[in-house]
Formats: C-alpha cells, sequence, structure tokens
C-alpha cells in the first residue's frame, strides 16, 4: 500500500459518485439521509449528545458506504446491513472503540477552540431579537478555528476508512486507523482532485439555481431547494468514500478480493464470504 495513485483516479471517483445516486435516486440517497438524521439526533442530546454521536458514527460509515458498494453492483441497498453489523460480534465493539476515540478527539478539540477563542467567543452577543450575528462576525476566533481545524485533520485520517476496514477487512481497531491514516496519503492526490471537483460542482449548482431563480422572480424558492440539493451530494459523497476505500485498499483483503455481503451465521455472529 505504498505506492501513490494517479491524481487522474479523482475523476473516476466523482463518475462514480454520481452513478451511484443516478442507479438508485431514491433507495442509496434515503439511506444516506437517514445516517445523517441519526448523527444529527443524537448530537442534540443534552450532555452526552457528543459521545453518543460519535459512537453512532462508525456504524452509519459502514452502512452507506456497503449501501454505495451494493448500488454500484447494481444491488438494491438494504437497512438490514445495519442490523448485521450489530450482531457480527467482531466488529461490535472495535466499531464501538473507534467511536468512543473519536469522542474523545472531539472534545479536546472543542477544548482547543474554547481555550484559544475564549476571549472573542465572550464578546458574542445575544439580544432580544436573538443572536447578534455582527457581534460574531466582528469577533470570529479564526486562529482558534484554524487550530481546532487542524487537529480535527489527522482523526478524520484515521477514520474516514476504519469502520469499512474492520468490518471488511477484519482489522483491529489500532491497524484499521494506521492504515486508513496512510491510505489518505496513498491516495491524497485522487483524493483532492476529487474533493475539489466536487466542491466545484456544489458551487456551479447553487450559483446556477440562484441566477435561475432570480431571473424567474423567485429566488426565496432556492431555501426549500437547499436540503434536497444538500442530501444529494451528501450521498454523492458518501459514495465517493467507499469508491476511494475500494481503489486504494485494492489487494490487501487476506482473501485477495474484497468480501461482498453480509450473512448471518446463525451463530450470533455475522460472517464475510469471499466474492
Amino acid at each position: 500500500m505504498t505506492q501513490l495513485l494517479s491524481p487522474s483516479l479523482g475523476i473516476t471517483w466523482l463518475k462514480e459518485s454520481f452513478q451511484a445516486v443516478r442507479m438508485q435516486p431514491i433507495s442509496y440517497p434515503g439511506i444516506v439521509i437517514f445516517s445523517l438524521l441519526v448523527s444529527g439526533m443524537l448530537s442534540s442530546l443534552p450532555l452526552i449528545g457528543t459521545l453518543i454521536a460519535s459512537l453512532w458514527m462508525p456504524y452509519g460509515s459502514v452502512l452507506t458506504g456497503f449501501a454505495a458498494r451494493d448500488t454500484l453492483a447494481g444491488r438494491v441497498p438494504v437497512y438490514y446491513t445495519l442490523v448485521a453489523i450489530f450482531r457480527d460480534r467482531t466488529s461490535r465493539y472495535p466499531l464501538l472503540m473507534i467511536g468512543l476515540i473519536a469522542s474523545v478527539w472531539m472534545e479536546l478539540d472543542m477544548m482547543i477552540f474554547n481555550w484559544l477563542g475564549h476571549e472573542q467567543i465572550d464578546k458574542w452577543q445575544i439580544t432580544a431579537e436573538g443572536i447578534d450575528v455582527a457581534s460574531i462576525t466582528a469577533n470570529f476566533p479564526w486562529f482558534a478555528f484554524a487550530m481546532a481545524g487542524l487537529f480535527y485533520i489527522p482523526l478524520l485520517m484515521m477514520t474516514v476508512y476504519s469502520p469499512l476496514l474492520v468490518v471488511q477487512q477484519r482489522q483491529k481497531v489500532g491497524k484499521s486507523l494506521f492504515y486508513s491514516f496512510f491510505g489518505v496519503i496513498r491516495g491524497i492526490a485522487p483524493i483532492i482532485v476529487y474533493l475539489a471537483g466536487i466542491t466545484l460542482i456544489s458551487g456551479a449548482v447553487f450559483v446556477t439555481l440562484d441566477l435561475i431563480l432570480s431571473a424567474a422572480g423567485v429566488p426565496g424558492i432556492l431555501a426549500f431547494l437547499a436540503p434536497l440539493i444538500v442530501a444529494g451530494l451528501s450521498a454523492v459523497t458518501q459514495a465517493g468514500v467507499w469508491v476511494m476505500f475500494r481503489d486504494i485498499f485494492r489487494g490487501s483483503s487476506p482473501d485477495g478480493d474484497m468480501p461482498h455481503d453480509l450473512t448471518d451465521s446463525g451463530d450470533g455472529s455475522v460472517k464475510l464470504p469471499p466474492v
């Protein structure tokens, strides 16, 4: 897994990501939206929201990753994958551990942000009309935000593929985090191309719609269309995670190929048969 990947692969990933949404325009985005809604609802819980949402993150990653895999393979993605993952003793606790590590890391990240930016944050104001946006923009803690972002990047690199490595290739927690981190480094060139493409396409979609709706005299409709567009783009990016994972770690499975399905073994565990 030492050879760097060609930047042009990012274009292929981009095409396949959009292809996944075209192939299953309802079922696949529905699973992605479900995962995002669960994460949002859990994170809104008082006191323990961040912890619970972080514990959910690895399961949601596998659910959406396998949904993209099944879609691109011509199968209809199903929610049963989530049940199978929870029933799989081999994967259940490593995924929970990844979520716990992510939760602790995020708490440290927030501590860094609050510590570095507390002077600016203290100047934010809430008036009778609500949050004073002007006070926030005038006192936004850019340095704290940048440092917290830099601290978050290693976590993202370690966890973007580790849940799939745990379930798909049966790796231990530490090994999955290590391989995920260096997998990102191996694929950094096409990943940058992919992210640049997604950013440009997203911006073009919103700008084009804004111009069209403004010309039609109904610019306010964009606010209603925005959630649908964001949901579609989220489905595209989640498919991107799967195709990246597939190509970055191709050939590193113990059996030479990646298993294709989760099946109930009848003893409370879930086996991954080879292709």
